[in-house]
């Protein structure tokens, strides 16, 4: 079964890769036009993911930083602590 999912994998890389390449021939512009565009929404997409990457790292600091501020010393002891005498 995992050799048969490997092929299929592989299948799908190479015939992407395949459409890609053949896409590039036959595209109305220039090579060179192409390749401006093409490289031009690729950094898009990385300025929107290091963004949105960006994002998700700091709401997991500012969580991480919330419980460090509940557990300083000399803060009031939580309502468990109180009951336990």
């Amino acid at each position: 079964m995992a050799k048969t999912g490997s092929k299929v994998l592989l299948a799908a890389i190479v015939g992407l890769a395949a459409g890609i390449g053949v896409g590039m021939l036959i595209a109305p512009a220039k090579g060179s036009k192409t390749r401006k565009r093409l490289k031009k929404r690729l950094m898009g997409m990385a300025d929107i993911l290091q963004d949105d990457l960006s994002e998700k790292l700091n709401a997991f600091k500012s969580a991480f930083a919330v419980e460090e501020k509940e557990e300083l010393p000399g803060a009031e002891p939580r309502l468990e602590e109180k009951e336990v005498k």
